[in-house]
């Protein structure tokens, strides 16, 4: 009845799946440069300071340490000093893209989305246990990236691949493979039974 072209639903469906990676990767960065990562809440004779901490910002709110209030960014000169932990947060963004297109495994790409905020989540925890006993100050850790990159994980798998990587072919079995020399061919040839 009608010539059905698997190749062009391949690549149609190739390209959707590499579009869906891009959007992902740009959510992710998104979330790993300008999403907060912790509040810290500190009082001080009566007095609160409600701080929200992102890489590249900071928003400060009834401060008594400091001498503004409000919105303001990171200086250039403290970003310097940030640069493993941007690269860190970059690492849950790369391997991602790499899932959705097919180039790593789920395992690993969960395992970058915890590394990602791995350091503010170690950081922040005990702070957590300790203002329970200290009131004065507590931090809050908000670990957007790595609560984003589990939910598109669990909720967006795709299909395993039945070659990992691009180029590896399996292996034939040795009744399937071509003799690769000369002298191999002739030997095959001569043989009685």
């Amino acid at each position: 009845m009608g010539d059905f072209n698997q190749e062009n639903i391949s690549e149609s469906h190739t390209q959707g799946r590499q579009r869906n990676s891009k959007l992902i990767a740009s959510i992710m960065l998104l979330f790993g440069l300008f999403a907060p990562l912790m509040i810290t809440v500190s009082t001080y004779g009566g007095r609160s300071t409600v701080v929200i901490q992102s890489m590249f910002w900071m928003y400060n709110q009834a401060s008594y340490m400091y001498n503004y209030n409000g919105f303001s960014l990171i200086p250039p000169e403290a970003l310097f000093s940030m640069f493993p932990l941007i690269l860190l947060r970059m690492a849950p963004v790369f391997q991602i893209f790499r899932y959705y297109n097919g180039k790593t495994t789920r395992k690993r790409a969960l395992i970058a989305s915890t590394v990602g905020d791995g350091p503010f989540l170690i950081m922040g925890i005990p702070y957590l246990f300790l203002s329970m006993i200290m009131i004065s100050m507590f931090m809050i850790p908000l670990p957007f990236q790595f609560i984003f990159g589990i939910l598109v994980l669990w909720r967006y798998p795709i299909p395993d691949p039945t070659t990992p990587w691009e180029g590896d072919l399996e292996p034939k079995s040795w009744w399937e493979k071509e003799p690769d020399s000369q002298q191999e061919k002739k030997e095959a040839e001569d043989e009685l039974w």
